[in-house]
């Protein structure tokens, strides 16, 4: 199916309201850091962590997450025993991600310190690249093939 930005608008609302009639995957814990600009969804294995991970979803710019998305999200933080922060950035054209990215990682970082890694997909991984140079040790880009 072709993308349309207009498409992807008026279709986030529903995004969003699927995303949170998402099932809380099994040792996993979900809060939200409140906006503004935006919340961050907060995924957090059941026995804590001591380090955190930054993860920018993907959406070709202008779709907020989808319930895809929190799946990975519960993965990542239970197979690495970190905390994840997944930023519900605004949509929209270059370069509105972009200072989103930085403003996500100030807030993480004055929520559970620097990250220990930037992760992302698609439009999420250009996100991560941006960030990466500012801390953290570890970059994860998953670029769909054409």
């Amino acid at each position: 199916m072709p993308f349309h930005p207009v498409m992807a608008g008026l279709g986030n609302p529903v995004l969003d309201s699927l995303f949170a009639w998402t099932r809380n995957m099994s040792g996993v814990k979900l809060r939200i850091l409140p906006g503004p600009p935006f919340d961050i969804h907060v995924f957090e294995p059941q026995q804590g962590a001591k380090d955190s991970i930054l993860y920018f979803h993907g959406g070709a710019f202008f779709c907020k997450p989808s319930p895809y998305h929190r799946k990975p999200a519960g993965l990542y933080a239970l197979e690495t025993g970190c905390r994840l922060y997944l930023p519900d950035y605004r949509t929209g054209p270059y370069p509105g991600l972009y200072p989103d990215a930085m403003t996500a990682w100030k807030r993480v970082t004055t929520d559970g310190g620097i990250p220990w890694g930037f992760a992302g997909d698609s439009a999420g991984a250009a996100a991560c690249r941006s960030s990466r140079p500012r801390a953290g040790t570890c970059l994860f880009c998953i670029q769909p093939g054409r």
